[in-house]
């Protein structure tokens, strides 16, 4: 009962009253304090990938950027590949079975856009349907989402919807072919 804050505390007496009532909320004091610390820990260390921080180099060097276009829609994915900003008009677009070929190195811009929900744009570390996402962006209906990515190791790389957008989502899969440069 003495180390309850709901009693009246009435054996403590004179100075040790006001000691207690001055310091009474120091666990809350502390946890607040640890958690405001831990909350800017994690914006420092999360700072390198914010989207005005970790597109810079890309934007710096907006001419050798390859553009790909991607549209979402119930249960598919269309890549339209634009290539780099220099030579659009030399593109390398495979549309029968929905791939896309990059050089390794370059950096890909992805212009997404849904027609219908919102979709999970997620690019896989491998051909692996079930491995780790390199990155994933919603891609929400009426805007441009916009990604840029370079792509280091050659090989095949699975793009799914990582949203749930209805009944034949598992089915949502395409692929990026990543080649030597």
């Amino acid at each position: 009962m003495v180390l309850s804050t709901k009693s009246n505390h009435v054996s403590l007496k004179g100075f040790d009253k006001v000691k207690y009532e001055l310091n009474k909320y120091h666990a809350e004091r502390y946890w607040g304090i640890f958690v405001a610390a831990l909350l800017i820990w994690f914006w420092i260390l999360g700072y390198p990938w914010m989207p005005p921080v970790a597109f810079d180099s890309a934007l710096l060097e907006s001419q050798n950027i390859h553009t790909v276009g991607v549209t979402a829609g119930q249960w598919y994915w269309m890549l339209d590949d634009r290539g780099n900003s220099q030579n659009a008009n030399d593109t390398n677009v495979n549309t029968n079975n929905n791939q896309l070929y990059v050089k390794a190195g370059e950096t890909v811009k992805f212009v997404a856009r849904s027609i219908d929900v919102n979709h999970g744009f997620g690019v896989l570390s491998s051909s692996n349907q079930m491995d780790v996402p390199l990155f994933q962006m919603q891609v929400v209906p009426g805007f441009d989402n916009i990604f840029y990515y370079t792509f280091k190791k050659p090989g095949i790389y699975t793009i799914r919807c990582l949203e749930y957008c209805g009944w034949n989502h598992p089915y949502m899969v395409s692929s990026i072919t990543i080649h030597a440069a």
